[in-house]
């Protein structure tokens, strides 16, 4: 029993479980703490991209609201439409006296037959109404409205109105939809005449701008005079009659009430009978002639447009949001105001999901009848009701569905309208990559611990004999003593790997001394060459460092004057020189200032790029000033006349370590480029600048207006700014707040 025992746990044995047991236990470790990390990571990317992406989606709905704010502006101010506003509005007045408009066309000789015959008789006009309300409208209607829909409630009760629904809706040849076809009735009135001649006009805006439909409406009796599209509330009062309480009634009286000139109003969507019943909003402007107001513009919001921007044109894969993710748009009452993505991808399979949630049957029936989910698909999620609570952020949870999806919620900045976005994607699809990483480490564990396993087996093997002291001088030195000398007096094997051992642990005393004053040096000259963060990076290991910084503020100087230092030779003027650059790398260091090279009478430096800077402008205006102090006591000093010109600009910029035996830190973008040119333009003795330096500055440094430089490269034409003599006193406030003093050499400063 003794032997098999010993056997089965000799040296070898023991070294083997010993090597393997430490390994696995390490690659557990950094295995877990490799997985905690990375899921950390992925997870937070995630996180950020669907962020990214409800950002750039409330920035596009908010830019859109804004253009068609500014559009309806443009359009109630243009002298077409105060002119159709005004004609129009006489003559659909004209038409309210139908006895004495049939009377006119009758006795004027120049209107053939046919066109008198074409107006019919108010008989004839209710008679062909009341068909088209039966026959046509009301079966639509009643698909999106429950209860008896009787045609004496909906026909217009004014002459005016029934008149032109009868000529332009129940008369009009052209089917449902297609109304706005028919440019003039040809039935002689002056209204058919205006109307011909704006009909295309108005089509043609409706077409390009993509709304559902524009409307023309008497400020004061509230009949819609003009509509594009000719549904069923062409020519009715939004005061009385069967629209009154409709949500365009409502963006009349809110223009009524707030009837300043230049002044949109909005109102959110609701079911619109004209419009079968399918979810409308619009937006209205009053109409001035002058300083009278001659009646009011109302377009109706084009959902498909809205729709184009929620769903990326439905290219919801390529702007990062998978198989399952979307965004969407959820109103103060808790419906959508725009579709969801899974009606528009598979409606069958939305509608079957939604069964088995709560949204009600008949919203469900509406949702398939009218192919929308606005206004029917309620989004009652912890998500929606936190962004109407004016809160933003992101978070797990179950959407309109009851599936989980990671969620990104925020409000919208959209005046008169209270909306929030949400952008949503499935848990199981974001954190697919995370489920993936998970079964990748697992794997490669597997094969790591297999392969130690083995390569203890053919340690082990080489290790028959009990070399104790050897084994203890190496473990000392693996725990990082090197101090360790083993004695032996043995002359055999064992003697001579003592003394070998002994010779290693001195030579690796010697390479780690002489590694550490290697490496101080190699630190001190990487940061003479290198900002420290960049250090930092390279010695982590990191091959390749570029990075795009957003906003940076770089400085051109060139030195003028070297050429012209007399009776001195070429190593005192090397000397000066260098005495020079010192001291303004001193105060680049003194303002925190990066430094990127010199290139002979060239100083190029910057801030921001490194390190995140909010106040770099100042910074850099605040050094470049004091070179200006520098070289003026170094003229002092020295006898000389050196001159100093310089060009600063702010914006993004790219910076590079560059080379791989030498490096060199430099930085370049059109931010580069254009501090570059402005240097070359500067006379000696100023500093040029861009509008957004002068932005930042305005204030702090007094400026003149600069020449306007033609820049080649990017084709367009450049707006500067001067500081023109530059003076300590200039800056001396910003200094004293740095705590940075003007000169930091104390020979400068006799």
């Amino acid at each position: 029993m003794y032997k098999k025992v010993s056997k089965r746990f000799n040296v070898k044995s023991k070294l083997m479980l010993i090597l393997v047991g430490v390994s696995l236990g390490s690659i557990v470790v950094i295995s877990f703490l490799s997985w905690e990390r990375a899921k950390s990571n992925l997870r937070n990317t995630i996180r950020n991209q669907l962020t990214s992406i409800r950002y750039a989606r409330a920035n596009q709905v908010e830019s859109f609201f804004e253009n068609l704010r500014n559009h309806v502006v443009t359009l109630s101010d243009d002298r077409m439409v105060i002119e159709a506003m005004v004609e129009l509005n006489r003559e659909f007045d004209q038409l309210n006296s139908p006895d004495t408009f049939l009377q006119k066309q009758a006795d004027n000789q120049d209107v053939p037959p046919e066109q008198t015959n074409n107006q019919g008789s108010p008989e004839e006009w209710n008679k062909v109404l009341k068909g088209y309300y039966t026959k046509e409208f009301f079966p639509r209607l009643s698909q999106a409205v429950s209860g008896e829909l009787n045609p004496g409630a909906y026909i217009p009760a004014s002459k005016a109105a029934q008149y032109l629904q009868y000529q332009y809706i129940a008369n009009n040849p052209n089917p449902v939809g297609e109304k706005d076809k028919l440019i003039d009735a040809k039935d002689g009135s002056g209204y058919s005449q205006v109307h011909a001649k704006y009909q295309e006009i108005f089509r043609h805006i409706v077409e390009k701008f993509g709304y559902y439909d524009l409307f023309l409406i008497d400020f004061d009796s509230g009949e819609i005079i003009y509509s594009v599209f000719k549904e069923t509330d062409y020519g009715t009062s939004l005061n009385v009659g069967p629209y009154q309480h409709s949500n365009l009634a409502a963006i009349t009286e809110l223009v009524r009430k707030n009837a300043e000139r230049r002044t949109v109003q909005i109102v959110d969507f609701d079911f619109y009978r004209p419009s079968y019943g399918a979810p409308a909003a619009f937006l209205g402007a009053p109409i001035y002639d002058g300083s009278n107001i001659v009646g009011i513009l109302a377009v109706q919001l084009p959902v498909d447009e809205l729709d184009s921007i929620m769903t990326a044109n439905q290219e919801w894969e390529q702007v990062g949001l998978g198989e399952s993710g979307e965004t969407y748009l959820v109103g103060r009452d808790l419906l959508m105001r725009s579709n969801s993505r899974f009606l528009i991808e598979d409606p069958q399979e939305y509608l079957k999901v939604l069964a088995s949630t709560k949204t009600p049957e008949e919203n469900i029936r509406s949702i398939k009848e009218f192919n929308t989910s606005i206004l029917l698909q309620v989004v009652n999620t912890e998500a929606s009701e936190a962004a109407l609570k004016t809160k933003e952020g992101t978070g797990i949870i179950d959407d309109y569905r009851g599936i989980p999806v990671l969620s990104s919620y925020a409000p919208l900045q959209i005046k008169g309208l209270d909306w929030v976005l949400l952008s949503e994607i499935d848990v199981a699809e974001a954190y697919k990559p995370v489920t993936a990483l998970k079964v990748y480490i697992f794997i490669l564990t597997t094969i790591v611990v297999v392969t130690i396993t083995w390569i203890a087996s053919l340690v082990a093997s080489s290790f028959l004999k009990p070399f104790s002291k050897l084994i203890e001088g190496l473990r000392r030195v693996g725990e990082g003593e090197l101090d360790v000398e083993l004695q032996s007096e043995s002359k055999d094997e064992f003697g001579e790997a003592t003394a070998k051992f002994n010779q290693t642990v001195e030579r690796m005393r010697q390479l780690s001394q002489s590694l550490e004053q290697k490496n101080r040096e190699n630190d001190a000259l990487l940061l003479n060459i290198l900002p420290d963060t960049v250090v930092e990076r390279l010695k982590q290991g990191e091959p390749h460092i570029a990075d795009n910084v957003k906003l940076a503020t770089v400085m051109f100087a060139r030195l003028e004057g070297l050429d012209k230092i007399k009776e001195k030779d070429v190593k005192e003027v090397a000397t000066l020189l260098s005495e020079l650059i010192s001291a303004f790398d001193r105060s680049a260091i003194a303002h925190e200032v990066g430094k990127i090279k010199t290139n002979g009478d060239l100083y190029i430096a910057a801030c921001g790029v490194a390190k995140q800077r909010l106040d770099s402008t100042k910074r850099v205006m605040a050094f470049s000033v004091d070179m200006f102090a520098i070289l003026q006591s170094f003229n002092n000093e020295h006898k000389t006349q050196l001159r100093i010109s310089m060009g600063i600009d702010d914006g993004p910029v790219t910076a590079a370590v560059l080379g791989t035996e030498k490096f060199s830190y430099d930085v370049w973008s059109e931010t580069v480029s254009i501090a570059d040119f402005l240097q070359l333009h500067a006379v000696p003795g100023t500093i040029l600048v861009t509008t957004e330096v002068y932005e930042c500055l305005e204030g702090l440094y007094n400026f003149d207006p600069g020449p306007d430089i033609e820049l080649p490269e990017i084709n367009q034409t450049l707006a500067t700014w001067l500081l023109s003599n530059p003076t300590p006193s200039l800056f001396d406030s910003y200094s004293k707040e740095l705590q940075v003093p003007i000169l930091q050499d104390n020979a400068l400063q006799r």
